[in-house]
């Protein structure tokens, strides 16, 4: 079998790609089984990684004892081309610059100390905002035997960077072959090689003693290609718009077994296949036993520390994590341990496709907030330009409806997150296209429709219902047929919100177009003007009833409301019709205004009602 041609050297080497994913895995069986010692075995995997997208090889490593070992490629031949990424070819007409080459030894110092300070495992390498590049383990059982450290100028792909952990797990495998890994013959050279085989079910080369090596080369290839066909159907799974429970069908059709996936607390999340003969199909919705978390805590340490697999009772889990965060787990229902390999390579498949499915999901939830209050505080203040309605409707929301604005107070919320979440919830049980924001100490929601008489009450009562308290309240601005409309509805639910505040009952609901002559309220020139109005017409009475601890303004508010009857003031107070003459006759006394006069009572009436509002009776 001929040698493979390996990358030549340089800080960067650009390796030729092959075109089929059948080139890729028959290169690496004949790396795996060709090589004479650990850098042919090195910078041949490197080669064939290198087929899988567009990657460029940076350094090889092997580890021995824990200690990571550069391995550099073999030197070209005479007849070979001049190295494409040396430091010769950089600068044909004569030697590098003494700066050059001196930030390349830096550079390369630094690279060996990152290798050094790694647990084992694979990592990105690339810092916020820089070109890709990641150290791939190479890992056999329980060891890590040398890293393979790649760059790309672009983003690889979901399905690329999965398939070189598949070829970089059949390279941990040569490796440990070459090495004499326990469980893993040692190779002493050609002559004791085995023939080519195919893949055991713990992963490994079979040894072959009998048969052409043409055949078993197919057969090792087969095996690959079957590994290489189960990413794929997971990768058209994912991008199939079925998201998660599409992954997991999948899974449960080519492993044959139940999958699931859990978030990071160990909640079910999606299922397919069959549940019966299983207990934890359905988790109760009731709180875990402490002693159940520390297990399950202990568990995701064990199985985010070790490469593969893990047993869980009746279950064989892979955590599902993006970039060191633990989004979740995958799991396989296996109660009669009768998995293989090729099912386990199926689970830790599915992991890294779910991996960047659940990563948008977290950043999505993370981020949609968000997006919700810039867009209501831009709305609301009127800095809405036309980009506002592009970004509504990616928003799923709709702004070229009519809308009302509502504004919302409740001090018995833990936190404003909590009231934005609970009127998240209370507007999808009424079927209510929101939009839900804050401005301040309050929470700013969006209503799109019309024909609302009861926004506000609805409104209060589902709140009330979510949060488990009716202690807040909520003011509910005029109509908005266009959105530079929505700045003045919302004032005016501000407005409305603290005419509420004021009331006798300051829990509820109030509209702006409920309030009357209350609408002067609201704002703090209003409000003081309102003072003084009722200062000037209830002063004396106010001032008197303070000294004398009488209800003077009380029994001329009731008169006043009543139509000017003693027999309902009387009634309404629950005292003598006498004693509402007595009390009347001492108002006139007391303010000296005439209770006949038609603008006096007015003025009395309006005065009675904004002292209510403002400064309601104990």
């Amino acid at each position: 079998m001929d040698a493979v041609a390996l990358p030549t050297a340089g800080p960067l080497h650009r390796i030729a790609q092959p075109v089929t994913a059948g080139h890729v895995l028959l290169r690496l069986v004949t790396v795996m089984l060709d090589g004479d010692d650990e850098r042919e075995v090195l910078w041949g995997a490197m080669a064939a990684i290198a087929a899988t997208g567009p990657f460029v090889a940076e350094a090889a490593y092997a580890v021995h004892h824990g200690l990571a070992r550069r391995c550099p490629p073999r030197p070209p031949a005479a007849s070979a081309v001049v190295r494409p990424a040396s430091t010769a070819a950089r600068h044909p007409g004569g030697e590098a610059p003494a700066q050059t080459a001196a930030a390349e030894v830096v550079a390369a110092e630094r690279l060996d100390r990152r290798i050094d300070a790694l647990d084992g495992r694979s990592q990105n390498l690339f810092a916020p905002g820089g070109p890709w590049a990641r150290a791939i383990a190479l890992r056999y059982r329980d060891n890590c035997l040398g890293y393979l450290v790649v760059r790309s100028p672009t983003t690889p792909s979901v399905e690329e960077t999965a398939l070189t952990d598949l070829l970089a797990q059949q390279t941990g495998i040569a490796l440990a072959r070459l090495t004499g890994h326990p469980g893993e013959p040692a190779r002493v050279g050609s002559e004791s090689r085995p023939r080519v085989g195919g893949l055991s079910d713990t992963g490994s080369l079979s040894d072959t003693t009998d048969g052409p090596p043409t055949a078993d080369l197919g057969a090792t290839a087969s095996v690959l290609a079957s590994r290489l066909a189960i990413h794929e159907a997971l990768s058209r799974a994912a991008v199939s718009g079925r998201g998660e429970a599409g992954i997991l069908q999948t899974l449960h059709e080519h492993t044959g077994f139940a999958a699931l996936t859990e978030d990071r607390f160990g909640n079910p999340r999606s299922w397919a296949g069959p549940r019966q003969g299983n207990p934890r199909s359905a988790r109760s919705s009731g709180t875990r036993p402490g002693s159940e978390n520390r297990r399950r805590d202990a568990l995701m340490h064990r199985a985010r520390c070790r490469p593969g697999a893990v047993r869980d009772r009746d279950r064989l889990i892979i955590p599902i994590e993006m970039a060191g965060d633990l989004l979740g787990v995958v799991a396989l229902v296996d109660p009669d341990r009768r998995a293989a390999e090729t099912d386990t390579s199926a689970l830790e498949q599915a992991a890294l496709v779910l991996a960047p499915l659940l990563s948008y999901e977290r950043r999505l939830a993370e981020l949609e907030p968000r997006l919700r209050r810039d867009l209501v505080d831009r709305l609301v203040s009127g800095e809405g330009t036309e980009d506002v309605f592009s970004q509504a409707a990616a928003l799923g929301h709709d702004l070229h409806r009519p809308h009302k604005v509502a504004v919302l107070d409740w001090p018995g919320a833990a936190e404003m997150a909590a009231l934005a979440d609970a009127v998240a919830r209370a507007s999808e049980r009424l079927r209510w296209d929101v939009l839900v924001g804050s401005r301040g100490a309050t929470t700013v929601v969006l209503v799109a429709g019309e024909d609302w008489p009861d926004l506000g009450d609805e409104l209060y009562r589902a709140v009330s219902d979510e949060l488990g308290t009716g202690a807040g309240a909520i003011g509910v601005g005029g109509d908005c047929d266009i959105t530079t409309d929505l700045p003045h509805s919302y004032d005016e639910a501000v407005r409305a919100l603290a005419v509420r505040r004021r009331s006798q009952d300051p829990y509820g609901s109030a509209g702006f177009d409920e309030l009357g002559l209350c609408r002067m309220l609201g704002t703090g020139e209003g409000e003081r003007e309102a003072d003084r109005f009722v200062r000037a017409w209830l002063g004396r009475l106010l001032d008197y009833d303070a000294l004398h601890h009488t209800e003077l303004v009380m029994t001329l508010s009731r008169y006043l409301e009543s139509g000017y009857s003693y027999d309902a003031t009387s009634e309404m107070l629950l005292i003598h019709r006498s004693t509402v003459r007595y009390r009347l006759q001492r108002i006139r006394e007391i303010t000296g205004h005439d209770l006949a006069a038609v603008e006096t009572r007015l003025n009395l009436h309006i005065a009675t009602h904004i002292r209510n509002v403002l400064d309601p009776p104990r």
